[in-house]
């Protein structure tokens, strides 16, 4: 992983980290003319969450309008997570709409920087990112918003915090891992197969405040995304690492950074209390 991240940052920042395009009318043309454009590439919306509502509902008022729309699972998607279970930390991918009156951004994540750095960018995986920058094509001009820095390959941060829970069930991981989020005051979407993986996708309101009004095109990462996956006798069970949005443009020297060190914490004490060892790729 090391090697791969410091041959990513030498290919240059042409790869970006979102995709966004800018269209114009109102929230609800805009989420129909998304969910028509995915429809016509062959992407499917399981799921459209009023992220905004629901944030305006607990923090109160100042934040922006905020869909995001959750793609059912495809080849692509089933691919990328046999190959590397972490993949599941953006997956199934979220397209993201955000904007105010008239005008709004529409956004994804560019899957050729996030499944280069996971090793499983080609076949089906690379036609989901083709397919993802299609859509995005039929509503405006894409630019690319590039990380305004690259992970340190010599930090040993990896995308996903991962635990591997001994002598244990899947179906038992994420009963547990989804108890623990409730308990810890974070709201739950049903969790969903994507081929051999099961994600979870929970949301803390306050979280999502401070981070999309710091960077809104963070919102390819939301819901937040945990996961388990069967491995023989033991369970893999992980989540996204939180650390990872502080290399988007504008996030550093912001409060996001503290919030996402909170997120951290409550994250990993959340995995820690499946019973599990911190677990790294071939170790």
């Amino acid at each position: 992983m090391r090697k791969l991240l410091a041959l990513v940052a030498l290919l240059g920042l042409g790869l970006a980290q979102s995709l966004l395009v800018e269209v114009k009318g109102s929230l609800e043309e805009v989420e129909a003319k998304t969910l028509a454009a995915l429809r016509s590439v062959g992407l499917e919306a399981d799921r459209v969450l009023n992220l905004g509502e629901q944030v305006r509902q607990v923090t109160g008022p100042g934040f922006p309008e905020y869909r995001l729309v959750v793609l059912k699972p495809d080849k692509g998607s089933i691919e990328a997570v046999s190959k590397n279970p972490m993949a599941a930390i953006v997956l199934p991918p979220t397209v993201f709409i955000t904007g105010q009156g008239n005008s709004f951004r529409v956004g994804a994540f560019d899957g050729r920087l996030l499944f280069s750095m996971l090793q499983v960018y080609g076949g089906e995986v690379e036609r989901l990112v083709w397919r993802l920058e299609a859509a995005l094509g039929r509503l405006g001009i894409v630019k690319r918003l590039p990380p305004a820095m690259m992970p340190d390959p010599s930090s040993g941060m990896m995308p996903a915090l991962m635990y591997r829970v001994p002598s244990a069930k899947v179906e038992d991981v994420v009963l547990m891992v989804e108890a623990e989020l409730t308990s810890n005051g974070l709201n739950l979407l049903p969790n969903v197969k994507v081929g051999p993986v099961t994600v979870i996708m929970p949301c803390k309101s306050e979280w999502a405040r401070i981070m999309f009004l710091t960077q809104p095109a963070g919102g390819f990462a939301a819901p937040c995304r945990f996961f388990a996956l069967q491995m023989g006798n033991d369970v893999l069970v992980g989540a996204i690492e939180p650390m990872l949005m502080t290399i988007m443009p504008g996030v550093m020297g912001t409060p996001a950074v503290a919030m996402l060190q909170e997120a951290r914490q409550v994250m990993s004490q959340i995995l820690e209390a499946t019973g599990g060892t911190p677990y790294r790729p071939g170790r």
